[in-house]
């Protein structure tokens, strides 16, 4: 399956191994020192990466692997750093990427409990995976999730969508220059991931800053959700990013990872 795995470091709590997917992406598996028969798929945001934004997804894999669990992280095509912010990527390559780290994660460890996280736009990747596979995890953690891709309000942001639609790329003006294009626009247009929680059998948590700017639906998603085992923290003065870069702030970084991880041991 693998066409490049290379052993990055050892710790006293994991193991960390750079993996290299057919479908051309790259991630890291973190397992725990020892036998484990729990693993966490983790899905980035938008234009971020592996490790996510302050190393949040790095901090949360290792937390994990210290609880016995292991957990799979990958970058995205088609975006951040990697493509000069060029964004490229769609609903469909998201997926079908988070798709092919799934089947690698369950190769690893075929009897393994599974669960998933998603943040910000990597939460509608969540959702989008559970369409195909609504009895694969046992549970899912959604951080800030994005039921679309859309920044409401952001005149910017619109102007560049219309623009790229028109003439095939526009410059968005945000913490950089990201270059949108009329394939990672379109690519978006119609989906809707929320009527897959119907479907969708596993536990569920979502948490949110009551001060992120994208729409409040995590509500919604848990009155969709077929599961009793289910539940909304609002993190009352935490912000999309939950703080994680503000250093006078560490509160709120600190909360969402120990919610999380308290989370997945006892839904694993």
């Amino acid at each position: 399956m693998l066409a490049c795995i290379l052993m990055l470091s050892n710790s006293l709590h994991a193991k960390m191994v750079l993996v290299k997917l057919p479908v051309g992406v790259e991630g890291i598996l973190e397992t725990p020192v020892g036998v484990t028969q729990k693993a966490v798929l983790l899905l980035h945001g938008w234009n971020a990466d592996m490790n996510e934004v302050g190393n949040l997804y790095g901090d949360l894999a290792g937390l994990l692997a210290q609880r016995g669990i292991a957990s799979f992280r990958i970058n995205f095509s088609g975006e951040g750093a990697r493509t000069g912010y060029v964004v490229t990527s769609t609903f469909d390559s998201r997926v079908g990427e988070a798709d092919a780290a799934l089947q690698f994660l369950k190769g690893k460890f075929p009897n393994a409990s599974l669960g998933v996280q998603g943040y910000s736009l990597g939460g509608l990747t969540a959702m989008g995976l559970v369409g195909r596979y609504p009895d694969t995890f046992k549970t899912m953690v959604l951080w800030a999730a994005a039921a679309q891709m859309h920044i409401a309000g952001d005149a910017a942001y619109d102007a560049a969508t219309r623009k790229a639609m028109k003439e095939g790329r526009a410059v968005y003006k945000d913490w950089t220059d990201i270059t949108l294009t009329r394939a990672f626009i379109s690519g978006f247009v119609g989906v809707n991931v929320e009527s897959n929680l119907a479907r969708y059998t596993g536990a569920l948590l979502t948490i949110r800053g009551d001060q992120d700017f994208l729409p409040r639906r995590d509500a919604d998603w848990l009155r969709l959700a077929p599961t009793d085992d289910k539940a909304f923290i609002l993190m009352g003065g935490a912000d999309h990013l939950f703080h994680v870069l503000d250093e006078t702030q560490p509160g709120y970084s600190e909360r969402l990872l120990s919610s999380t991880v308290n989370w997945f041991d006892r839904t694993l």
